[in-house]
């Protein structure tokens, strides 16, 4: 069974126009981290493709 790793994220959302802190959980890999899951609408909100927030997270993958 795979390490299930949460960390928190903090920066500007576009959304919500103000300072979000958003919690991700990531799944422990042998090649680095894998996003599963986060405590923002990442994908379903407008912003998703430019959203610096999250890039955190996604720069965190495959590290």
């Amino acid at each position: 069974m795979a390490e299930i790793i949460e960390e928190f994220f903090t920066g500007y959302c576009r959304n919500f126009d103000m300072t979000q802190t958003v919690i991700c959980e990531f799944e422990q890999l042998p090649n680095g981290l894998h996003l599963l899951d986060s405590s923002c609408e990442y994908g379903d909100c407008k912003f998703s493709k430019d959203c610096t927030l999250m890039k955190q997270a996604l720069d965190k993958e495959n590290v």
